[in-house]
């Protein structure tokens, strides 16, 4: 594979913690390092490293097309707009074809395609709307199986993409993009072949406990589940999950919330993706940053989620329980932030990461000055989401710690007493020595450590206020919106007329063009005309280009007495190509205007044929055309013959195919260039011998 390969970071104090949980050490490895033995949330993390998660793709190199050698796979969940990593880049007979890698295993579905950054309608594969209709098709495999097996793909390339391009478990895409005419190409494809395509997909299938069944869905519970127990994730056997915690939480994520733009929403959602060289650290610590919702290890050793909302206090410890207790006031300014910037995955904003109104700590605003943090939720699809854990987070992080060392009854604030909530106790610390001291109050346990050799638990602790749970819509702020659809400046309405123009004029030929000229259009400089002419017949449909030249475009020379068909449309400044618009149909004459009247026509006899003179007419024509009948009709007389001659002089034309004993009627006409025949001259009558 072009990819590389998954790799896990260890950590000696995951291992030591881990060992003396017993957990095994693969499992203790990352949940050693990020959670110690304890069963909440903020195990040692620094504040930036809390409110800034890494991600190891960015989101921008994830919704691109990009060119490379070398590229995590990526596994995705919830919903997702993707680019991907061109497997295969080539053109033929002016189509381009371009396979793109989306992701690795399969995803539920393939929801919408996208072109240059704006969604467009596909029907049957084939782009239906813009102007990329008739110019661009896709296909998709969802990665269920081969993703290279494409029929158009290894039927325009036999020699170099057989049936061992399989890209197997790999979800792909492929656009064929064909080229327009030379002068729509840049209309139509401004970005050539870097045109960006792109879909928004529905990410894998995840297992519900709750009704054992596997099905698309975005439940942040769920997804952490699901990247625990992956096989491209963290690993953990079924029989290794804490699944009752997993369901409670599954409960909390599925709650509806009211929005402030009306409605609800579930109250937790994952929208996001891991690649396969991520550490499980950091994997976790970008969906704990979007949901709020942490592993940690339950007390059968399994693994088990937690979060929500502050929960039931598991116990009550009081000064007799206390070896020794120490005290830490709120971070200062030193050490952390009073105003904090919520940001978060926007659907609305083309899924860009998307910044929000800033929680605002009043209080120490006054004494310290502004000092800000950014809270980045990449993973969070959801603006009362980002809000109300931005609004928990700005609480957590500003709030008294204590740290207590107690003796074995500490062993019951190990664990939460409940499963979907925040492992809390209530601490009630009244020294019998009278000391003055005394701290009471609910506290969420933050780290827990079990000493079996001297018997005792050191804990750290940090104030409840749950006031920090409460929600109004309204606090969501000012709601992100999509961005207004720029009208779209599109060609103005064509009024042209079409005419023959006549060219080099001779008295016995002439030639003429088709002129297509339109109404000018007051300000617009950038418009020009384009126009296209065909022969109704023989060769109705093939369309040849007029030379353009401002509001006129003019055909080569055409031919005299055919009918052509004629079309036109608009270039220049504006959205897309112009529509072609029908002219309707012209038929050429080049000469209108019928010769005179050849006069003196004089038939006489010969030896096998009839011979007739006459004068031409005084003006020019381009021939002179002999008709004959048995009858004094004109009208149904046939054309013998024709001939040239000079103006106003005598010609000469001899009839041979005759009959004896026969009588015969002729006419003499003369013709312009244009077959446009002016009076004829006769009947003159002759009987053959």
């Amino acid at each position: 594979m072009i990819f590389t390969a998954i790799s896990y970071a260890a950590g000696w104090v995951g291992g030591f913690l881990g060992a003396a949980a017993g957990l095994s050490f693969s499992a203790a490895v990352t949940f050693g390092t990020y959670f110690g033995t304890v069963a909440t949330a903020a195990i040692a993390i620094g504040i930036s490293r809390a409110l800034a998660p890494k991600i190891n793709i960015p989101v921008s190199e994830t919704q691109a097309v990009i060119n490379q050698t070398d590229a995590p796979r990526r596994i995705y969940v919830g919903k997702n707009l993707t680019g991907g990593i061109r497997a295969f880049f080539h053109t033929k007979s002016g189509t381009l074809y371009q396979l793109v890698v989306i992701g690795h295993g399969r995803i539920n579905s393939f929801a919408e395609f996208w072109v240059d950054g704006e969604p467009v309608t596909v029907s049957g594969g084939a782009v239906a709307s813009t102007d990329k209709a008739g110019f661009m098709w896709v296909a998709t495999r969802d990665g269920s199986g081969q993703g290279g097996n494409y029929p158009a793909l290894s039927d325009a390339f036999p020699a170099t993409w057989g049936a061992n391009r399989r890209l197997q478990s790999q979800a792909t895409f492929l656009v064929r993009m064909k080229a327009p005419a030379p002068e729509d190409f840049a209309k139509i494809f401004p970005k050539s072949y870097n045109t960006a395509v792109q879909w928004v997909i529905e990410g894998q299938r995840i297992l519900d406990p709750r009704s054992n069944v596997s099905a698309y869905s975005d439940n942040a519970a769920l997804v952490i589940a699901h990247y625990l127990t992956h096989a491209d994730g963290y690993r953990l056997a079924s029989v290794e999950v804490d699944w009752p915690s997993v369901e409670a939480m599954a409960d909390v994520a599925d709650m509806p919330i009211p929005q402030k733009a009306g409605g609800t929403a579930p109250n937790l959602r994952l929208w996001g993706y891991w690649t396969l060289d991520e550490g499980p650290v950091d994997v976790l610590d970008r969906m704990h940053a979007s949901s709020g919702i942490r592993a940690y290890e339950a007390q059968d050793g399994k693994i088990g989620l937690i979060g929500g909302s502050f929960g039931t206090p598991a116990t009550t410890l009081t000064a007799k329980d206390i070896s020794s207790i120490v005290t830490k006031e709120a971070i200062s300014e030193r050490e952390g932030y009073n105003v904090l910037v919520p940001f978060f995955m926007s659907e609305a904003q083309k899924f860009t990461v998307t910044e929000l109104e800033p929680w605002r700590d009043e209080d120490r605003l006054a004494e310290e000055g502004e000092v800000s943090a950014e809270y980045r939720m990449e993973m969070c699809p959801n603006q009362s989401q980002a809000r109300r854990l931005a609004k928990k987070q700005i609480h957590d992080d500003n709030r008294a710690k204590v740290e207590i060392v107690t003796n074995l009854v500490g062993l019951k604030a190990r664990y939460p007493r409940f499963a979907g909530q925040r492992h809390t106790i209530l601490l009630d610390y009244r020294p019998e020595d009278g000391s003055g001291r005394q701290i009471v109050g609910e506290y969420e346990v933050l780290n827990h450590q079990f000493d079996p050799i001297n018997l005792e638990c050191r804990i750290e602790l940090a104030k409840v206020d749950r006031a920090s749970e409460a929600w109004d819509p309204e606090e969501e702020g000012e709601l992100i919106v999509a961005p207004p659809t720029p009208e779209l400046d599109g060609p103005p309405e064509l009024d042209a007329v079409v005419t023959q123009r006549i060219i080099n004029t001779t008295g016995t030929t002439a030639q003429a063009v088709i002129e297509v000229a339109a109404v000018p259009i007051p300000d617009r400089d950038d418009l020009e005309l384009q126009a296209e002419y065909s022969m109704v017949s023989p060769e109705a449909g093939y369309w040849q280009r007029m030379v353009s030249s401002g509001m006129i475009a003019t055909s080569p020379a055409i031919s005299d007495r055919a009918i052509y068909a004629v079309r036109a449309r608009w270039t220049g400044l504006f959205e897309g190509v112009d529509d072609w618009e029908n002219l309707g149909s012209i038929t050429i004459q080049v000469d209108a205007t019928p010769p005179g009247q050849p006069s003196e026509l004089i038939p006489s006899n010969g030896s096998g044929y009839v011979h007739l003179s006459w004068r031409n007419p005084a003006g020019a024509f381009a021939s002179i055309r002999v008709y004959r009948n048995g009858a004094n009709d004109f009208g149904t007389a046939t054309m013998i013959g024709s001939t040239g001659g000079a103006s106003g002089q005598i010609s000469e034309y001899q009839d041979g195919a005759i009959s004896p004993a026969t009588t015969y009627y002729y006419w003499v006409v003369a013709a312009n260039v244009s077959s446009v025949e002016g009076t004829p001259a006769g009947p003159a009558s002759i009987t053959t011998p």
